[in-house]
Order: structure tokens, then sequence, then C-alpha cells
């Protein structure tokens, strides 16, 4: 179709000009948009990565500020309502150093009037200090003056990240010269804040179960007795100096092929196998074997409880293998005690429970009201898992015969 009007062709001219400038005006748009997904998604990313890598925390925390418009940041730790603080790396170098840093925290503080309103805001509820404090207000206040101001900066935007454990808050700051902070930033803040909390959640977790694995290594190393903690396959997930001297022994009537415990005799092993499934199964039933090798062993496997600092790292159903010399004597319920870390009053009551007697009669035998025994019995109950005493003495129980008695003894083959 032709266009006779004599400007018809210059305005198609400038239509499709004007088009292809606002195609590329949306493409603009679109890519600013992208970008800014871009960097929430990498800032999202290295806050989860830094559970498993701390020392990235400098890193994420300075993509958060960033990602929130400011010039600076940190990450601060209060306790004590807002009475003490400390500052988490993460700083840029216009901010704090570890001067000004010690400034702060042994006087600042105290005299920081941005605290109290912030701690009056909800969780994830960021604000800015320009919607609080007037310019009049800035002029005169110490803090601002001799502090804040003093090292190149003027406004920053805080908002009360985790009360967990303690108080977390991730203030961005923007230096002097620059422009108030904006509801935009807020919302921009907004938008990753909840996932710096559940990083700092789950890297405390992590440090916990670190620690207490490190405490479970630590706990069996102090053990005279070979010992390894193995899963229902009798894969080995722990052992500890003794028992990696047994393994190294040709001699010992025990292997560790391909990271499993294994009786080198064929009927042993069977057995082994046997016991490890029983105690890793529900109900959880302990046993042993005698362990022929240079020298006679008793091996016993027993449940290890789920609230032993020894098992709690694995959450899975495990057990604990026990080696002694033959004519060794160990009493089961010292060793047991020892799992579930009982204190010498608890295992006193634990034996008296054992021996069938009744609380008011263990009580009048020690000398104590029936209210401290109860109270005994309640800490076996939070240190076992059980919500009874018939639980408490099934649980108690059904460990392996760890003391030789005269039929154990008997049974002993001869070489």
């Amino acid at each position: 179709m032709s266009c006779n009007h004599p400007y018809g062709g210059c305005a198609l001219f400038f239509f499709m000009l004007l088009s292809e400038y606002f195609l590329r005006f949306l493409r603009f748009l679109y890519g600013k948009v992208m970008s800014k997904a871009q960097k929430l998604d990498q800032l999202i990313g290295v806050l989860y990565e830094t559970v498993l890598e701390p020392s990235r925390l400098s890193e994420a925390v300075e993509l958060c500020w960033r990602f929130a418009g400011g010039a600076d940041g940190h990450l601060a730790t209060f306790t004590n309502n807002l009475a003490t603080s400390g500052v988490i790396p993460g700083l840029s170098q216009i901010s704090h150093s570890p001067v000004s840093i010690a400034d702060y925290e042994n006087y600042y503080c105290k005299i920081d009037p941005r605290l109290k309103p912030l701690s009056e805001k909800a969780l994830h509820e960021w604000s800015s200090c320009n919607q609080t404090f007037s310019q009049s207000f800035v002029d005169h206040n110490e803090f601002y003056q001799d502090f804040y101001i003093a090292h190149g900066l003027r406004y920053a935007m805080s908002a009360l990240i985790d009360d967990f454990d303690r108080r977390y808050y991730l203030v961005v700051q923007r230096a002097v010269g620059q422009k108030p902070f904006e509801l935009a930033h807020q919302l921009a803040a907004q938008r990753f804040s909840v996932h710096l909390q559940r990083t700092l959640r789950l890297q405390h977790h992590t440090q916990e179960l670190q620690t207490k694995v490190e405490l479970g290594a630590m706990a069996l190393d102090v053990v005279v007795y070979p010992m390894f903690i193995v899963d229902n396959k009798g894969f080995i997930l722990h052992l500890n100096a003794e028992a990696e001297r047994l393994l190294a022994d040709p001699a010992s009537g025990l292997a560790g092929k391909s990271g499993f415990l294994n009786c080198i005799d064929l009927d042993a092993k069977s057995r082994l196998t046997d016991l490890i499934s029983k105690a890793t199964a529900y109900p959880a039933m302990g046993g042993g074997l005698f362990l022929m090798g240079s020298q006679v062993r008793q091996l016993f496997v027993t449940p290890l409880p789920a609230v032993s600092p020894l098992s709690q790292d694995w959450q899975m159903p495990l057990a604990l293998v026990l080696l002694t010399d033959a004519d060794k004597n160990i009493s089961t319920l010292q060793f047991v005690g020892q799992l579930y870390d009982f204190s010498a009053a608890e295992i006193r009551l634990a034996s008296a429970l054992l021996a069938c007697k009744s609380l008011q009669v263990f009580a009048q035998e020690v000398g104590l009201t029936q209210n401290t025994v109860r109270s005994q019995l309640k800490n076996l109950f939070g240190k076992t898992g059980v919500h009874s005493q018939s639980e408490l003495i099934a649980l108690l129980s059904r460990g392996p015969p760890l003391q030789n008695d005269i039929g154990l003894i008997s049974r002993i083959p001869t070489r």
C-alpha cells in the first residue's frame, strides 16, 4: 500500500527510528534489572558458601552492603541488650581501623544515639539514621562529630539480622558528602536480609557440630581400651589411638579393609556382623564375643546412646565396639556412665535402679531427701532421652556384659 502524503515517507522513517530507540531503551532497562538480579544471586550464593568457608564472611558482608547502596558496612554483634559490642571483619578501608573499633567498644557504643531506636525495631526492619535524627541534632552530637563524621562517615542504615544466640546487626554506611539512604535502599536490603540470617544460624550450628566431633574424638582417645564407632554396616566412623594400633597388628584378629571393621576368622566375622546389626536395630541390643589372635580378647558391641557426645554428630544408628583383654574386669555402669556423662551421684542412683530398689529405699540408704533423688532421676532422663524409670532400666540393661563372670570365663576357647 503506497502513501501519497508528501511527508509520509519521513513520518515512517521517524517512526522506525523512534521504535529502534525505544527497543534500545527497553533492552537497557532489562539489562539493569538482570544485572541487579544477577548480583543478588551472586550475593546469596556467597552467603551460603560461607557456611563451609567461614573465611569468606568478609566477602559476603561486603556484597551485602554494596547491594544495599552503601559505601561501607559491617556486621556488628551485641549482647546484654546492646550493652557490649563487637565488629565482625568485613570493613572497607575508609571505615574503622582496629584502633577506632576499640574506641567504639570502649566508649562510643555507650553514647551511640542510634542504638536505642535500633533496639526497638523488629527483626529485618531496616531503618536509616536520617529518618530519626535531624541535621541540627547531628551537628551538636558528640558521637557524630567526634567519632562518626571524624572517620568520614555520615549516614547509616541498619537492621537486626538475628537474635538467636546474640544480636547481629548489619550496618550499611555512606560517607560524608553522599546522599542519605532512601526507601529503595531499604527494600534492596530486605531482599538478602533473611538469607544472611540463615547463613549465621547455619554457621553457628556447623561450628557446634564441629566442636562436638572434636570432643567425641577426644573422649575416645583418652580411653585406654581400643574403641571403634561404626555404622550399621560396620563402616568405621572413628577409632581411637589404641584401636589404630590394634588394626595395624596383623596378629590381632581384626581387619579394617576398605574402612569396614571385620574379624579375620570367618565365624567371628559373621558373629561381629550380626552383633553390629542388632546394636543398630530397634530395639537395640548389645552383645560380645571372644576374639582369637596373638592374645585372647573380649570384643563388646553396644548401641551408642543417641544423646552421647560420641553419637550426636552423625544422626544415624551407631554402635560402639570395645575390646579388652580376656582377664580384665570393667564395670558396665561406669562405662555406660561415661558415654552419657553421668555424675557419680547419678551412677549411684542408676545402680540402685538396676538392683530394683525404689526411690524411697535408695533415698533412705544414702541419706538424701526424695526430692533430691527425683532431681537426680530427672537428670538421668534428660541425659539418656528416656521418659520413665522402666525405659531407663531397659536402656541401661541392654549393654553388653563387660564384667567377666565365671560362666563367661569358662567359655574362653583354648588354643
